[in-house]
């Protein structure tokens, strides 16, 4: 064989050698890319959102997680446009797009169980607002909540009429009607900017409207927790729908208790005290935040609770 035709050979050949050396870290690469987030603009600055879970579980995204609005976080998880979101319990578009939610094998979050928050003047000038909104007690757990929330969300129907339509489904709409020329007086009823709580807000508002000669103003959809909790101390609302977990830690700073009886106890007594607010019977749902993920995703890197996520990130951000 002439020289030069050898030195092509050979070139080729240690070519060839080099491509199939490289092909294994290749396929190393391409299976384990950075994780990439998406979480809504409370979760991103909460002690009981990513900071506190950064600490808890000891991991922390490569890129700084997405700040999305809570109506797209499902879609663009769904869309591959992120890979992890901060889900919610009670929505009806986790097993709508197929996504796994993921152990929190730390118990980390604590119990978000959903109660009327009301002013105590407010139950002392209308103190039939307590029996009215206590009959709801317990009539919506997780599966009702998701149920209702999927109708809004993926059906694209009202608020108004799935409230209306539970309200009538459990015997709970009453057939009284305000007389304009003379309520007994009106109450406000505020509500977070995303569909449960314009769902909650609604199902208070009808059923203290059918059951007693009370008018209500909705001011639902007016922003964040602590938007609806300063109205409600200074006054410009009457009530509206809080969960367990957020009272205690978003809004009273104190740690977290797994247990949802003892997170309710805690909560119940210092709001009385401290702000002169009154929690009402829980709706019976427990919305905590959930970290969820493309199921087929999941089950490809072998993730199912949020510490094989946090795992999976460290060694990758560790590779990278």
């Amino acid at each position: 064989m002439a020289p030069q035709k050898r030195a092509v050979t050979a070139g080729v050949v240690i070519l060839a050698v080099i491509v199939l050396a490289l092909i294994p870290q290749f396929i190393n690469r391409q299976s384990s890319e950075h994780l990439t987030a998406g979480f809504d603009s409370e979760f991103l600055v909460r002690p009981d959102g990513y900071p506190g879970l950064k600490e808890a579980y000891n991991f922390e995204f490569a890129s700084e997680p997405r700040h999305m609005d809570p109506g797209l976080m499902y879609r663009a998880v769904d869309d591959g446009a992120v890979d992890v979101i901060c889900g919610f319990a009670t929505d009806g578009r986790i097993p709508a797009y197929n996504l796994a939610v993921l152990e929190d094998d730390k118990n980390f979050f604590p119990p978000y169980h959903a109660a009327p928050l009301v002013r105590s003047e407010t139950l002392a000038e209308f103190p039939e607002i307590r029996s009215a909104l206590n009959a709801l007690a317990g009539l919506l757990p997780d599966s009702v909540m998701q149920r209702l929330n999927y109708q809004v969300d993926e059906k694209n129907r009202a608020a108004s009429e799935v409230a209306r339509e539970f309200l009538v489904s459990a015997d709970l709409l009453g057939d009284k009607e305000v007389s304009p020329e003379n309520p007994k007086g009106t109450v406000r009823i505020g509500g977070k900017n995303f569909t449960e709580q314009e769902i909650l807000g609604e199902i208070m508002a009808m059923r203290i409207e059918s059951t007693t000669d009370i008018e209500v103003s909705r001011k639902l959809n007016l922003g964040g927790t602590m938007i609806c909790f300063n109205a409600l101390e200074a006054g410009d609302l009457d009530l509206y729908a809080e969960y367990t977990g957020t009272g205690l830690v978003s809004i009273l700073k104190e740690p977290v208790i797994s247990d949802p009886d003892s997170a309710y106890a805690v909560v119940d007594s210092a709001f009385r005290n401290k702000y002169d607010l009154i929690w009402l019977e829980p709706f019976g749902f427990n919305n905590t935040y959930t970290l969820t993920m493309r199921k087929e995703q999941a089950e490809k890197l072998g993730i199912e609770t949020v510490s094989d996520l946090a795992e999976y990130v460290k060694e990758n951000n560790e590779e990278n």
